[in-house]
């Protein structure tokens, strides 16, 4: 478990160090100039050239390196171009706003997918079992920015169920269900049909084991047999659960787009635009993390759920 966790460790500066290093070019590889954007189209070149380096962008990209990680190695993510003040301050105020679209679009995700593949494997081949596999066809070829659409045209123009757009503070369970029920439908639609999918298929796969043939053969057909093949498929399924949990981050950029939610992802998109490089590095420093950390608690689950992988 130690050489594992070691592993794990080294696994994860790696990553962190190679996509920091990505964002940190790719970002100043953009055409258009931070300090130009803020001084406005009337800036001298003198007043662009203070600007540029009051921002600490007047040096060497490889200067300009340096210096990044070594405000990163003191906890700094450094100061918003955009809007002059600390991006953990930023990052404080807009992740609960994803963090609360995302655990609701799990939790959706992971009722009805785990829900509909027991269901569909437990009657293969039955009219259940092939309405579900055209309910997951039509839910992964959904782009997921059409289907915000959608459901906004029906709940909230024509139904007024829900808002068209927009967020509230407010902390109520009735307030989160009112403002993300439908952001995060649109993000569950898709994930609970992969999950539906994967999850019948590791049931099927499991349902002839040698153990569970015996079972039926002595005419075993209780909710006990069910128990035991859903706990030997569930090790199989938490990678894809922490797949999409980790993915869910990147698929709130579309969603809180469309729905105009204050989250990351609108965040992302209006930094990158601006060309606020501190803001871009800061969230996709959270986000590796939170992805990271997501995957080594599944790849546990995984040792601690099925004890045979300890000895591979």
């Amino acid at each position: 478990m130690l050489g594992y966790l070691t592993q794990q460790t080294i696994s994860f500066v790696i990553t962190l160090f190679l996509v920091l290093t990505l964002v940190f070019f790719g970002v100043r590889a953009l055409p258009g100039d931070p300090a130009t954007i803020r001084g406005g189209l009337d800036a001298s070149q003198e007043e662009i050239q203070l600007i540029r380096k009051s921002l600490g962008l007047a040096g060497p990209l490889v200067q300009q390196f340096g210096d990044y990680w070594a405000s990163l190695a003191r906890g700094d993510l450094g100061r918003s171009i955009r809007e002059q003040r600390g991006v953990s301050r930023i990052l404080s105020e807009r992740l609960p706003v994803t963090l609360r679209l995302a655990s609701m679009a799990f939790a959706l995700s992971l009722v009805v997918g785990v829900g509909l593949g027991v269901v569909a494997a437990f009657r293969q081949n039955g009219a259940g079992d092939r309405l579900i596999l055209g309910y997951t066809t039509v839910g992964l070829a959904l782009p997921e920015f059409w289907l915000g659409f959608l459901l906004i045209l029906l709940f909230a123009v024509e139904l007024r169920w829900f808002p068209l757009i927009g967020y509230s503070a407010d902390p109520t369970f009735g307030s989160f269900l009112y403002y993300l029920f439908l952001p995060a439908l649109t993000l569950a639609i898709p994930r609970a049909a992969q999950l539906a999918r994967l999850s019948r298929a590791l049931l099927l796969e499991e349902r002839r084991s040698d153990y569970v043939r015996t079972a039926r053969s002595k005419g075993v057909r209780s909710l006990a047999l069910v128990r035991h093949v859903a706990a030997n498929a569930l090790p199989g399924l938490l990678p894809l659960l922490a797949l999409e949990l980790g993915g869910l981050l990147t698929g709130t950029i579309v969603v809180e787009q469309v729905f105009g939610l204050p989250g990351l992802g609108l965040t992302i998109l209006g930094a990158i635009s601006a060309r606020d490089y501190p803001v871009v590095q800061g969230i996709t420093v959270l986000a590796v993390v939170i992805y990271m950390a997501i995957n080594w608690l599944a790849d546990l689950g995984q040792l601690i759920a099925d004890p045979r992988l300890r000895y591979q």
